[in-house]
Parts: C-alpha cells; structure tokens; sequence
C-alpha cells in the first residue's frame, strides 16, 4: 500500500453504515422484510468469518462499512430464466449504482490506497455476482432475500492489523465456471471444448468438479485472484462459509 492506514478514533457497530440498492424500487413490507433478513445474513456470516478466523468481535474495531442489495427481481426468479437471459441481467447487475464511488473512496483512503482497494473490490465484486447466479439457479434462493455485500474495513487490534473484507450471501463454496476462449467466448459443450476446458484444468489450474452448464457467469474472475497474489503481491484469501463467503485482504499494521 502506498500510505499508512488511518488509525481509527472509534469502532462502528456491526449494524450500522449506508444500505446501497442496486435497482431503483419503493421498498413495500415484503421487500423491506427481504432487506432485514439479507442484512441479517451478512451479519452473521461476517461473525462466523471472525470465529473461523480465530478473532474475537471484541478485538476488532471497525473502521468503515457499507452494504450493497442486488434488489433486482430477475434474482427471484433466475431459474426460471435461460442462459442468455441471465447474462444479459447479469450485465446489468456489474454496473456499480454511483453512490457505490463516494461510499468506497473513505474506505480506500482510510486503508492507505484508494486505487488498490477500488480495483481490489471490484474483483471480490464481480466473483460475489458469480456466486449470486449460481445459488439463485441452483438453490432458488434468492426469493425470500436478496443478494447482498457488505464491505467492512476494520483493524484487528489482537494482531495489529488492518484488514478489508467483502462478505457475500451467495453460493458459499468455490464455484468451478467454463473458461472462455482468446476472444471472451465460453467454450461450447462439444467434445473438443470440453477437451480443451479438460487440458486447462488438468494441467494448468487444478481444479475439480462438475461444471453447470445452465449458469451465467461474468467470467474470468479466478485469473484476478491469481493478479492479486503474483502481480500485486497482496495478501488475500477467500473463506467458505455455510451460506456466503468472506474475501479477505489483509493490510499493513498499524505499529
């Protein structure tokens, strides 16, 4: 990072910080309701991270925070759509909301790099979609809450460290997406494709499981972890929890 984080003069309560929605909508009693339960969700999975973790909720101090609500109603009914339906939605749901700017660039600069921590997001973003639509197929689970973030910057006094987390309520385990071709394409469902996609994993990504062939993705994301960890050096790492995942990137140390 290329300054020092900014020392914290209080902690935030979990439950507060900004809500963002991703679609324009008057929220009625049932969307309001959707909104708490997600809201909840992301809470508790933040919790969970904490224990798996080894860190107590009383050693951190949260220095930032805001949540983000993918409201869109494509969500509630994503199994019902096809492929090309679903990434077109899709293409519409990685276009951040404008407030998301003002809201991210606090947290940026009280972490020591804006730059880093926008382009950090923005791939821990874009995998929490993909693990959106898988669980919204798969799962159907989406119709009683909404998809949802939360991005918490905090500093673990414990460890004299400041950390950046992305929870998400999605798939909660690491999701095996088609690989694309030079020009973006995904590799079809013939024989020579899935030998292709075969080769590529055998030999080069490791990587095991069945692929969904019925799910958008927005692709390409696992090679922006690999950016992360080789090109920039940052120490990230990504926690599978029972109804979501935590991504993790930890900072410099205060002292």
């Amino acid at each position: 990072m290329n300054s020092h984080p900014t020392k914290p003069t209080r902690s935030e309560k979990l439950k507060s910080g900004p809500v963002i929605f991703q679609a324009d909508e008057e929220l009625s009693e049932e969307h309001r309701e959707k909104k708490d339960l997600t809201l909840a969700e992301l809470n508790h999975l933040f919790k969970m991270y904490l224990k798996e973790r080894g860190s107590r909720k009383s050693d951190i101090a949260i220095i930032g925070q805001f949540s983000l609500i993918f409201n869109d109603p494509d969500f509630a009914r994503w199994h019902q759509l096809s492929k090309p339906q679903q990434s077109d939605s899709l293409s519409r749901q990685v276009i951040m909301p404008p407030v998301y700017e003002a809201l991210i660039k606090p947290i940026g600069a009280a972490a020591g790099d804006e730059s880093v921590i926008k382009s950090v997001t923005k791939d821990a973003l874009q995998n929490a979609i993909d693990s959106f639509s898988h669980a919204a197929y798969l799962q159907k689970k989406y119709i009683s809450r909404y998809p949802g973030v939360k991005i918490i910057l905090y500093l673990d006094q414990a460890r004299e460290q400041v950390v950046l987390t992305v929870v998400d309520n999605g798939f909660g385990e690491k999701i095996v997406k088609p690989k694309k071709n030079y020009v973006g394409e995904e590799y079809g469902s013939d024989f020579a494709s899935r030998l292709v996609d075969w080769v590529i994993r055998r030999f080069f990504e490791k990587e095991e499981g069945e692929i969904n062939r019925n799910v958008a993705y927005t692709g390409g994301q696992g090679m922006a972890m690999k950016k992360l960890r080789l090109e920039l050096g940052l120490n990230i790492e990504l926690h599978f929890l029972a109804t979501g995942a935590v991504f993790e990137l930890e900072l410099r140390s205060y002292f």
